[in-house]
């Protein structure tokens, strides 16, 4: 699993001046848009446990990312940014691999 940031999602980043992200599943279910199966995830930008995280170094920014998500995700993330806000861009559904 890598994570790469498109053009929007760098602009953000240099426009903030953010260092560092946090990557999670979003456990709030009754959201989800796109039915079984399908995986939301949440970008912060602040966190306080790094430790539970595991760490992906880029040129931009760190991206601390749930360990979890390695076992349900084995594809690239495309990380966008919409108004002031980073989401991940490709919609993931591990039940139809």
């Amino acid at each position: 699993m890598k994570f790469i940031l498109d053009n929007k999602a760098k602009a953000l980043v240099e426009k903030k001046q953010i260092k560092e992200i946090f990557i999670n599943p979003d456990l709030d279910q009754k959201a989800s848009c796109c039915g079984i199966g399908s995986i939301d995830i949440v970008i912060l930008t602040k966190e306080d446990d790094k430790h539970r995280y595991k760490l992906q170094e880029t040129d931009d920014l760190d991206i601390y990312y749930n360990p979890n998500l390695a076992m349900y995700i084995d594809e690239d993330l495309i990380i966008s940014a919409f108004f002031r806000k980073l989401y991940v861009k490709n919609e993931i559904n591990p039940i139809e691999k």
